[in-house]
């Protein structure tokens, strides 16, 4: 029985045309080649297992293959030079192992042997893998050779560090960047490679090991490799097993749980994974991975490259993700990543697991009225309190029968009025907490548009009533299609009660706030002032972008039980 050649060695790629997910560089190289402007050093930077040694050895066969007259981009791969330098063993193509061969007295060797014409070859090249490890003296007793080598000489030099190679090295070099492979470029080689072999793979399971690999095509086939060993048939089920990751079916149901709202659930799908024999670091990063996927979804579509699924798994999440918000998953795609840093240092981790858990599942439950009112502010553009100002929690609302009025700042009165809008506002006794922490209408909200400037907010006689300034068509058209239905929906929610809309016009010349035509009666100052710095009444006008210019008693409110019991 011969000896076994793992797949990574086996089927490493033997000419540019080859070379999977780095076709820039092998076209480039392609290039210099044919036109004969081949530089006397290369830097190669990138992850592990993206093939830069692989390109390094093509190189060198492109330079030296004994088929050829000259340098050719398509060396033969058959005769001598070519085998010797595919097995890393040709005698003038020398490769060093820049971890164990890092001091100065190896670097004076190198330039003693460089001086020499190479045995058989047209080149004798150097190939130094993992460089930044030289030490500081190597580097320096490199600079004088490396810039200005025998005619023979050609350097190669390979790292993933590249921050530490030291600027002096970088600039005699020609640095090539290796990206990561994409994750579908791994699959589909990774199905070629099972079709040699004659092994039977699910797509589903050659694109989760492409997905696990992470941009590593080397790391692809070692766990490739690993499952072959198993058996002669690749499965899902066997990668999953392999890999310690929850499976798909459990993952979408946690989500789902999260999405009804159901914490309680959530958690024990949390259990049923990790009885499963899953360790708590891959239940986080899976369940990261899935709200990532539904945000890229809901943003990119079901159909984007972005989204690394199999094509079985897209349609769910794409549904899935259409339960939540954009905002919603960005939140929660941020817990997750915080969580997975946090449950590897810590010895309560499951606790901060299901904590998170429980914080998504009743999100709307964990936002306070202060970051609220801010996140408002900054999606109406408003001009009112700015986030860095700290807001007071919001206390009792101003006494009955009392009405706050107040004009949008400029920055939020439209360009088409000649005075500026004005808009009433009387605080909403009970209803405000739900305004102010209902998530679910914030949205509707936001959706509907209702944050705009230049509306009237009224509480009168138990019922809530809205208002907008009906002077100019444009406010008219304005509020026809932005207020009156969806304003109705989301506030009619929010505060239990149906809504009334109204048109009245407002503005007064010259700026003033025009009088309600009914009798008011006039306020000593220091109710005023009460009444103004109420926190309550400094939230909403920061809220909507006001200030309040005047405050007036309203006799014609009924006492404040008959307004409560309405």
């Amino acid at each position: 029985m011969g000896e076994y050649l793992v797949l990574a060695r086996k089927y490493r790629s033997r000419t540019f045309d080859d070379v999977v997910g780095q076709e820039p560089i092998a076209a480039t190289l392609v290039n210099a080649i044919r036109s004969g402007r081949v530089a006397h050093a290369y830097l190669f930077t990138g992850t592990r297992g993206v093939g830069k040694t692989t390109v390094a050895r093509i190189l060198a066969k492109a330079l030296n293959c004994l088929s050829s007259k000259a340098p050719t981009p398509k060396p033969c791969c058959a005769c001598e030079a070519c085998e010797a330098i595919a097995r890393g063993d040709d005698m003038d193509v020398i490769e060093i192992d820049g971890a164990s061969n890092r001091g100065i007295d190896e670097i004076r060797e190198l330039r003693a042997n460089a001086i020499f014409r190479p045995a058989r070859c047209r080149y004798k090249i150097y190939y130094i893998d993992e460089v930044h490890m030289l030490t500081k003296e190597a580097f320096n007793a490199l600079l004088k050779t490396l810039e200005e080598p025998p005619a023979h000489v050609k350097f190669i030099f390979a790292t993933t560090e590249a921050e530490k190679v030291p600027a002096t090295i970088l600039s005699r070099c020609q640095r090539f960047d290796f990206r990561n492979i994409p994750t579908r470029l791994i699959a589909d080689h990774l199905k070629a490679l099972c079709e040699a072999e004659k092994v039977q793979a699910d797509p589903d399971a050659l694109f989760r090991i492409a997905r696990a690999a992470a941009g590593s095509m080397r790391d692809g086939l070692s766990l490739l490799d690993q499952l072959l060993a198993g058996g002669d048939r690749v499965t899902d089920a066997d990668v999953v097993r392999v890999l310690g990751t929850p499976a798909d079916q459990r993952v979408t149901a946690l989500a789902a749980a999260i999405a009804d709202g159901n914490a309680a659930g959530a958690i024990e799908e949390l259990n049923a994974v990790l009885e499963g024999g899953v360790t708590l670091d891959s239940a986080a990063a899976a369940l990261g991975d899935i709200f990532r996927n539904m945000m890229l979804s809901a943003v990119c579509g079901a159909d984007s490259p972005l989204v690394e699924l199999p094509e079985t798994q897209r349609q769910a999440v794409a549904e899935l993700a259409k339960r939540f918000s954009t905002p919603a998953l960005v939140h929660a795609v941020g817990i997750c990543q915080g969580v997975a840093r946090s449950v590897r240092n810590s010895s309560v981790a499951r606790a901060l697991v299901e904590a998170a858990l429980v914080r998504l599942g009743e999100a709307e439950k964990f936002v306070d009225p202060e970051s609220l009112v801010e996140r408002l502010e900054a999606l109406a553009g408003s001009g009112g309190a700015s986030a860095g100002e700290k807001k007071k929690p919001v206390a009792a609302p101003p006494p009955a029968g009392s009405r706050a009025v107040a004009a949008p700042t400029p920055s939020t009165a439209p360009a088409t009025t000649e005075s500026p809008l004005t808009w009433e506002f009387s605080w909403l006794r009970s209803n405000w907490s739900k305004v102010v922490t209902n998530l679910s209408a914030r949205r509707k909200m936001q959706v509907a548009g209702v944050l705009a400037p230049a509306k009237v907010l009224a509480f009168e006689g138990g019922e809530l009533k809205l208002a907008y300034d009906a002077s100019h068509e444009a406010i008219r058209r304005q509020c026809a299609e932005r207020l009156d239905g969806p304003i109705r929906s989301a506030l009619g929610e929010l505060a239990g009660r149906d809504i009334r809309c109204e048109y009245v016009a407002n503005g007064g010349a010259g700026g003033e706030v025009a009088a309600p035509p009914r009798a008011m009666g006039r306020l000593s100052t220091a109710e005023k002032a009460e009444i103004a710095n109420d926190p309550a009444i400094r939230a909403v006008t920061g809220l909507f972008g006001g200030e309040v210019v005047d405050i007036r008693q309203d006799d014609s409110l009924p006492p404040t039980g008959e307004a409560d019991e309405e």
